[in-house]
């Protein structure tokens, strides 16, 4: 319930967060973020609320990295479910990435490989492709934005969704609130994530 302790508490590691990172707190999306990131599967077609918003001071920094809670609701025939994650996010005119998704792959995905679905895999790492399952519109230039890097560090862990289109990044673990006390570790590891693609779209061709 929102105003409890433990409400509380999250809300004041987020504003150590926010101290410590050059951040500034909001306990809602008054600014919009929500709508910077419709393109993305999270947030398209779902009405959710943001809350607990961390983000960046100044529209001219680059990059910029937000955090947040998001909580939303979907409808499976009569019965609605309510899923709740902390989300990283990453805008920055030196992503400048492919759209794609990249999700835990599942019993469903691995099905569908048979029925000729999209499954974008890479040959020398197959812990990755067994990991991910990884689509979008242009394999090629997805492929040429997984670096050794990304991969390598995907292939070493383990239920992380990321989502991207041009200058945004979004990473989170689905229906998955980081607990509080972490919340600057999951912030680091966001940052870094972002770190690694910019470095792979900075690249020459």
């Amino acid at each position: 319930m929102f105003g409890s302790k433990k409400d509380e508490v999250r809300i004041e590691k987020y504003r150590d967060l926010c101290y410590k990172a050059g951040l500034d707190y909001v306990d809602s999306d008054e600014f919009g973020e929500k709508a910077l990131m419709s393109c993305f599967e999270l947030f398209n077609r779902r009405r959710g609320k943001i809350r607990n918003l961390c983000l960046s001071r100044s529209d001219i920094t680059e990059p910029r990295y937000h955090i947040f809670d998001y909580k939303y609701t979907v409808a499976y025939g009569n019965h609605v479910k309510t899923y709740d994650q902390t989300v990283f996010f990453a805008n920055s005119r030196e992503l400048g990435l492919p759209a794609f998704i990249m999700k835990p792959e599942n019993f469903g995905h691995k099905l569908g490989m048979y029925l000729g679905w999209e499954d974008i895999n890479f040959e020398n790492y197959p812990v990755f492709s067994d990991k991910y399952h990884l689509k979008g519109d242009d394999p090629d230039f997805i492929r040429h934005a997984f670096s050794d890097q990304v991969l390598k560090f995907f292939s070493n862990t383990s239920g992380w969704t990321v989502e991207a289109a041009n200058y945004y990044l979004i990473f989170y673990a689905h229906d998955s609130l980081v607990p509080a006390n972490i919340l600057q570790d999951f912030y680091r590891l966001g940052t870094g994530i972002a770190e690694l693609f910019r470095s792979e779209s900075n690249q020459p061709n």
